[in-house]
């Protein structure tokens, strides 16, 4: 039988670093670095080291630096599935929730490629471009970009919206906002999946926030409005449950006539406005009678 193929010394040494990084850490993710540059990637590298390590690594070496941690990862197979491709490891003490929202709320602009879908409408703005006419003219004039010739540069003409929210960019309009330098395309580490206990997918940690605030805040309102409609005491309810039956008790007694001297003014209110609508149903019927 062939023995075993030994493991290269630098590799050994990348697994053993791995495997203290699993064993640091309570939580790590796994996320895709397609379209991220080594340069952006160091700016959040640099940005985010007080919250969290990211470390590039080659999918087979993480995979055998967490088999040797059964004790700590039982489920090797299902976080197996997302060590494909080009990947970024992160690990942290903090929750993937946070590190999900951190990345998408921390994009680094990068300049537009082919294909790219711009994320906002990408304006150009009026004045001198610096470049010298020529062929550059026909890439204006396809983006629809009105220029004009002055003191030998090209110049926009007017601040005109070059491509809208949601459209694909072409290798020209690419080139042309390149050379003018914009940057309108935000990237950054995409989480495929978080770790904390057992694998969450992205599909779960992509929460939209605003729409989980407005839900945590309707479900404590209408569990507010259950609480006083059972009569349910609560910290939180008690002293609307007060307000509610001074209230009610108020209006049984007030329709009741009660003689209590906090409530005779509303007691004669009452009846005076009953006795008028008698009195008006009366001489409805018996118009010689006065009231």
């Amino acid at each position: 039988m062939p023995s075993k193929k030994k493991m290269p010394k630098n590799k050994e040494e990348n697994v053993k670093n791995l495997q203290e990084l699993f064993q640091k850490y309570s939580t790590f993710a796994i996320a895709d670095l397609k379209g991220l540059k080594a340069s952006q990637l160091q700016i959040l590298k640099k940005k985010f080291k007080d919250d969290m390590e990211i470390h590039i690594a080659k999918n087979t070496l993480v995979k055998r630096a967490i088999r040797k941690l059964t004790d700590q990862y039982k489920d090797v197979d299902d976080i197996s599935k997302y060590l494909v491709g080009a990947n970024a490891f992160v690990f942290s003490k903090k929750n993937p929730f946070f590190l999900y929202l951190m990345f998408e709320k921390n994009k680094v602009e990068s300049a537009a490629s082919p294909g790219d879908i711009a994320p906002n409408d990408i304006m150009v703005s009026a004045g001198n471009t610096g470049l010298q006419p020529g062929p550059i003219l026909s890439k204006f004039g396809a983006a629809k970009i009105p220029t004009k010739i002055q003191d030998g540069n090209v110049w926009i003409a007017n601040d005109v919206v070059a491509a809208e929210k949601g459209a694909a960019i072409n290798a020209d309009l690419a080139d042309l906002l390149s050379k003018l330098g914009l940057k309108p395309i935000m990237v950054g580490l995409k989480l495929k999946m978080g770790y904390d206990g057992g694998v969450i997918p992205i599909e779960i940690l992509g929460i939209n926030l605003e729409e989980y605030r407005a839900n945590v805040s309707e479900a404590a309102r209408s569990a507010v409005n259950l609480s006083v409609s059972i009569a349910y005491p609560t910290p939180e309810t008690t002293v609307l449950l007060i307000i509610k039956a001074f209230g009610e008790a108020k209006s049984v007694a007030v329709k009741a006539g009660a003689p209590l001297p906090d409530i005779m003014g509303e007691v004669m209110s009452l009846a005076e406005m009953k006795g008028k609508a008698l009195a008006e149903a009366i001489s409805k019927k018996n118009p010689e009678l006065k009231f």
